[in-house]
């Protein structure tokens, strides 16, 4: 992480149940926003606004593919990117020093 912002988008990110179930989800399988959507049981636009702020913070990617049926249309795909979280002493003062 480079800034206290990068800090709170991913803690913003990960402080909510429904999104952690989604991380979940997309680490066993890229996933759509309707399966994702369909699989908790919530709304389209709401699995989409959990999945934008998922990939704002970095944890989750999002590409398209091209399904040909029934005709052919694009479609996202999203998957968790490869992360590490630590959060330490050193993280901590080296994000203070910045903010002298």
């Amino acid at each position: 992480m480079e800034s206290v912002e990068d800090l709170v988008r991913v803690g913003r990110a990960l402080s909510n149940p429904l999104r952690v179930r989604i991380l979940l989800m997309l680490a066993r399988n890229p996933t759509f926003i309707q399966d994702v959507a369909q699989s908790l049981h919530i709304p389209y636009a709401l699995a989409h606004m959990h999945l934008k702020i998922l990939e704002e913070a970095g944890l989750v990617e999002g590409s398209y593919v091209v399904e040909e049926r029934p005709k052919p249309h694009l479609r996202k795909v999203y998957r968790v990117r490869d992360f590490r979280l630590v959060i330490d002493r050193e993280l901590l003062e080296r994000l203070a020093e910045r903010y002298k």
